[in-house]
């Protein structure tokens, strides 16, 4: 790198590693398989825009420094990590619940309207300070030197790492959505249900034992 300006091979090292951060299985993709099941495609893409924005949040809140703030201050990082694993125990708990209770496809239970998929993945991610995390410490390995007071690199990378993301999410959500015919079959949705359940219930409890 010279000076403040990011290199193509920086670039190209940047986008392959936020390519397999965003891709490596989390309960991002555990919430958009679930919704996809129940609710089908319009859902599961509302639920990924909710969690893009959520992406965005915590980036647009790293640029301004606040994100530097949370983690600095333990008291809110606790309050924040503490919220965000009791809502991942509480999806994790109506999974399991409609597992238990769903022996044939519900009957458009889920229909929640525009806002309430894309709500729920704004939630999780709004809630889980760790993206504020990445913002703070992987992100800056790929900055110049000198761009401690240089915004325009930071805010390339952070462009990078949206796009790479949306692109992403959309495209999950897209597969996943197309597959609700098979993915909403009593005994096949019953299974989806269990597992993310499992999963979304134990990383919340893993984050409440860390804190």
């Amino acid at each position: 790198m010279r000076g403040d300006r990011l290199t193509i091979f920086t670039l190209l090292t940047f986008t392959a590693a936020a390519a397999v951060i965003v891709i490596v299985p989390g309960p991002d993709q555990a919430l958009l398989l679930q919704t996809s099941a129940a609710a089908g495609r319009p859902a599961a893409v509302r639920t990924a825009g909710g969690v893009l924005l959520g992406i965005v949040l915590w980036g647009v809140a790293s640029v301004l420094g606040l994100s530097a703030l949370l983690a600095n201050g333990s008291v809110a990082f606790r309050i924040v990590t503490v919220v965000g694993a009791v809502y991942l125990v509480w999806l994790g708990i109506t999974a399991l619940r409609s597992a238990v209770s769903a022996a044939h496809p519900a009957p458009r239970r889920e229909d929640r309207g525009n806002s309430g998929f894309f709500l729920r993945g704004l939630l999780m991610n709004c809630l889980n300070p760790k993206i504020g995390l990445f913002y703070l410490s992987i992100l800056p390995q790929f900055l110049p030197g000198s761009a401690a007071s240089a915004l325009g690199p930071e805010l390339v990378l952070f462009a990078i790492y949206v796009t790479v993301s949306a692109l992403w999410l959309f495209g999950f959500a897209f597969a996943a959505g197309s597959l609700h015919p098979f993915l909403n079959r009593p005994r096949v949705k019953r299974t989806l249900d269990s597992v993310v359940g499992v999963i979304l219930l134990g990383l919340g409890v893993m984050a409440l034992v860390g804190v």
